[in-house]
């Protein structure tokens, strides 16, 4: 059996296996003409059926890379801002879940009364909302 670490290459023209440097099939052959070209060669079926699983079983599992690109930096960006704000990047650890719930419900009464922006920060309502969301699950814990 062949481990998914093991450089097995099969040519993808010609199907000729060798050791992964060039095609030792005859030119015109097959038509491959055995020149060496990266991307000429492609695991075989057996590397690719173990490495399906067996070398990274993450079926089921959650796929962070799904998360929008914009969230991620939304929340970063009120995190600077509180950062800057109280000099403690870990001052949001001692703050009661409560007062994240009450700070969420003003900035999401605000946003959907049409204020974008905060006032204080210059920040969206928004960013400022799923801040509050990323503190309260990461308080509370996975249910």
């Amino acid at each position: 059996m062949i481990m998914p670490w093991e450089e097995e290459k099969v040519c993808s023209d010609c199907k000729y296996w060798n050791d992964g440097h060039y095609c030792s099939n005859p030119a015109g052959f097959s038509g491959c003409g055995g020149f060496p070209d990266f991307k000429h060669w492609q695991p075989s079926e057996s590397v690719r059926a173990v490495r399906n699983q067996n070398a990274k079983a993450d079926n089921g599992k959650p796929r962070p890379t799904l998360v929008p690109p914009s969230l991620i930096w939304a929340v970063a960006a009120i995190r600077e801002y509180g950062c800057k704000k109280y000099h403690n990047p870990d001052n949001w650890l001692s703050v009661e879940p409560q007062r994240y719930r009450d700070a969420l419900y003003r900035h999401l009464l605000a946003y959907l009364e049409g204020e974008v922006d905060d006032p204080e920060s210059g920040l969206p309502h928004i960013w400022h909302c799923a801040c509050n969301i990323a503190f309260l699950i990461e308080m509370e814990g996975e249910r």
